[in-house]
Formats: structure tokens, C-alpha cells, sequence
């Protein structure tokens, strides 16, 4: 068995060091010295985390500095953090790149990290939550007044966004909402997606593209006590049974690591919707076949 040499020049058994910092092991009699990079080869629980939030920043910041408008904003914001810190302060950004990273850092450590919860209509809901899913036509009076309030609140209050919200998917659209004595603390609609056109192999072999589920209108009033997660959950399962083959939705630049979890991946480049970098994102539901 591999030996292991600690600091004090004394000599263990690879098994009796495992959990050793220690990077200088002993090899048929000839001394080995291994460097730990957090980033690359075999790693600890604490570095698979750090490469996981590593990962995560970077999904989010190299679009962003990737476009020369919002590069310039990162940089101008960089500049007023930098002359707010004492002369001489080491905790001052050198690169735009820099100054981003340590953003977003932050705001993720600040997140408590989305389980990746098996999407299944049984997922539990905490007591006093109760869970409805309505299309349109029964919806009540109280039931449009909430979610529309929700709505205004999250998109036109906090995030600034001025658009024309009550739209005619409305109409066609799966109301999917979690309340808490009737106020909506999460809310999205499920609408079907008409977009994608048949392939020229599907329209020989006379085959009908697959069906595409969209999420719209995501939004939670309470945040941290995971009502995003359960609405999520709850919305794939909802897919799933009005037969969707792939859910699809416009995500917004923050919150790809969130859909991440719930094994989305990212389709195309970032673009702007409502003045807001989105990206286009899906979810496979059913396996895909082939019949040639």
C-alpha cells in the first residue's frame, strides 16, 4: 500500500492518511509530490462543490461579458466599487471578469442550493400550502386577482419589466399556482408550443414532430423556503400528463443553474426579452425514437 510522508517527516499508511492534506506520498521508495488542483483529476467532496459553484459562475457571467454593452456596465460598476474601498484595499477588482465572478459568488452562496427533486405529483406539500391547477375557463374572480397581483408585483414592480402582461395565452393556458391562505407565493402556466416545424425525416416517414410544453410566467413572492422547487416539481409532473415530449422555457440569465438541477439544459445564445438576457432552455420528457 502507498505511504504517505506528513510535514513532520513522520511516515503513515495511505489508508491511516486518508483524509490527509498531505501531497507527498512514498512510491517504491521514491518520494512523490502531487498537487491539488481544485479544478481537475479525482477531488473531495468540498472540491466537487467548488468546481459545481465554479461551473455556475461561469454559465452566468461568460455571456454577460461576452456582450460589449453589458461588458461596458460590468466595467462602470467596477469602477464605482473600486473608488468606494479604501486606497490600498486588497479587496479591489482588477478585470471586469474579476469584479463579475465575486458578484455572482456571492449571490449564490447567499441561495440555499435547489435539491434535485424527483419530479412526481407526490412530491409533499408543507402545511398550510395548497396547490391548484386550473385552466382558464375555471378560474375564479379571486383566483385572476391573485395571480395578475402576483404577476405585477414580480415582473413590473421589482424587476421593471413594461409590457403588456395579460396576454391572449391566458386564455389557453394550465394555471399552475401555490397559495398560502389564498395569496399566490409561486405561480407559472403551461401553455403548448407551436414553434418547431417537421423535419424534413419526420415528414417523409409521415411522423408529427414531438409535442413542446412551454413554462411561462415563472415567478415566487417568498423567496428562500422553496416554493420555486415544489412548483417546479409539480409543473414537470403536470407535463408529463398532458403528454409532453419536451418542456421549453425562456430562462432568465440568474436562474439557468436553477433549472440546471432539474436537468434543463441551455438551447442557443443569450438574447434579450423585456430588456432582460434569457435563454432559451428544455427538458426532455419522453425518450426519443426513431422509426428508421
Amino acid at each position: 500500500m502507498a505511504k504517505v510522508r506528513r510535514v513532520d517527516g513522520s511516515i503513515v499508511s495511505g489508508k491511516e492518511n486518508k483524509k490527509s492534506d498531505d501531497v507527498h506520498r512514498v512510491r517504491n521508495g521514491k518520494e512523490h509530490t502531487y498537487h491539488m488542483n481544485p479544478y481537475k483529476g479525482p477531488a473531495t467532496k468540498a472540491q466537487k462543490d467548488a468546481r459545481a459553484l465554479h461551473s455556475q459562475i461561469n454559465t452566468v457571467i461568460n455571456p454577460m461579458l461576452a456582450d460589449p454593452e453589458q461588458y461596458k456596465l460590468i466595467a462602470q460598476e467596477m469602477d464605482q466599487y473600486n473608488r468606494s474601498l479604501p486606497v490600498g484595499s486588497s479587496l479591489k477588482c482588477v478585470t471586469p471578469r474579476q469584479y463579475a465572478y465575486r458578484k455572482v459568488k456571492e449571490q449564490l452562496l447567499l441561495q440555499k442550493p435547489p435539491r434535485l427533486l424527483k419530479p412526481t405529483a407526490r412530491t409533499p406539500i408543507p402545511k398550510g400550502i395548497t396547490l391548484e391547477i386550473k385552466p382558464f375557463a375555471k378560474l375564479s374572480q379571486a383566483d385572476i386577482y391573485e395571480i395578475l397581483k402576483a404577476r405585477f408585483v414580480v415582473f413590473v414592480l421589482e424587476q421593471g419589466i413594461r409590457y403588456l402582461d395579460e396576454d391572449d395565452i391566458d386564455y389557453t393556458a394550465t394555471h399552475i399556482s401555490l397559495r398560502q391562505q389564498g395569496k399566490v407565493v409561486a405561480y407559472a402556466r403551461l401553455f403548448n408550443d407551436y414553434s418547431d416545424e417537421r423535419t424534413y425525416e419526420q415528414a417523409i416517414h409521415n411522423e408529427t414532430p414531438p409535442r413542446v410544453i412551454r413554462v411561462g410566467r415563472m415567478l415566487t413572492t417568498e423567496r428562500g423556503l422553496g416554493f420555486g422547487r415544489l412548483l417546479m416539481t409539480h409543473l414537470i409532473a403536470e407535463a408529463r400528463r398532458q403528454g409532453a415530449d419536451i418542456l421549453r422555457l425562456h430562462a432568465q440569465q440568474q436562474a439557468v443553474p436553477f433549472y440546471k438541477h432539474f436537468r434543463f439544459h441551455t438551447v442557443g445564445s443569450v438574447f434579450i426579452e423585456a430588456d432582460i438576457p434569457h435563454i432559451l432552455m428544455e427538458r426532455r420528457l419522453t425518450r426519443a425514437t426513431r422509426k428508421y
